[in-house]
């Protein structure tokens, strides 16, 4: 039996944990290429900035992960709006629930990200972990994509019950 008519005859809830996995990795990927980017000296030119006789500090690690987040997301958006939760309204409520919710999950990513880098870069336990940046990377993206799924599918692109007995049951479409 091909790989697609197997997924379609899956409960409705892990053809969207797997829709929800692609996407991950694609806005992973994203996210990914922004962050190297960035941190190869981009954001070293921002790291601070002056508004009104103010000057904003940022940590170049923790600004290069704010801003490849954020790239990420909107893949992340837009690509979950259609295919994983089938939601093809414009609503401007969904959209500000969605970056409500990677709000708090761009803290979680970030600060999961410094507490990585942070532990693999003080503790002599774990001196042998190559790639430490990357290494990071996947822990923080690990860390808020439970977080987001679960935020995802409870409130942003929740739907009763009567809509979601009325979906087509080959929704891998």
């Amino acid at each position: 039996m091909p790989i697609i008519d197997r997924i379609n005859h899956l409960p409705n809830l892990q053809k969207q944990l797997i829709k929800f996995f692609v996407i991950g990795v694609l806005a992973t990927l994203v996210d990914l290429f922004f962050y190297w980017i960035l941190l190869q000296g981009i954001a070293e030119f921002i790291q601070h900035i002056e508004v009104l006789g103010y000057v904003f500090r940022f940590d170049h690690q923790d600004l290069s992960k704010s801003i490849s987040f954020v790239i990420g997301s909107l893949v992340t958006y837009n690509l979950n709006k259609f295919w994983t939760w089938k939601q093809k309204d414009r609503s401007n409520l969904r959209f500000i629930k969605f970056y409500m919710l990677y709000g708090f999950s761009l803290i979680l990513n970030v600060l999961a990200n410094k507490f990585a880098l942070y532990a693999l870069h003080n503790y002599d336990f774990l001196e042998f972990v190559p790639l430490k940046y990357f290494f990071a990377f996947g822990f923080a993206t690990g860390v808020s994509a439970v977080f987001n799924f679960a935020g995802q599918k409870l409130w942003v692109f929740a739907i009763n019950d009567e809509e979601e007995s009325s979906e087509i049951d080959s929704t891998f479409n």
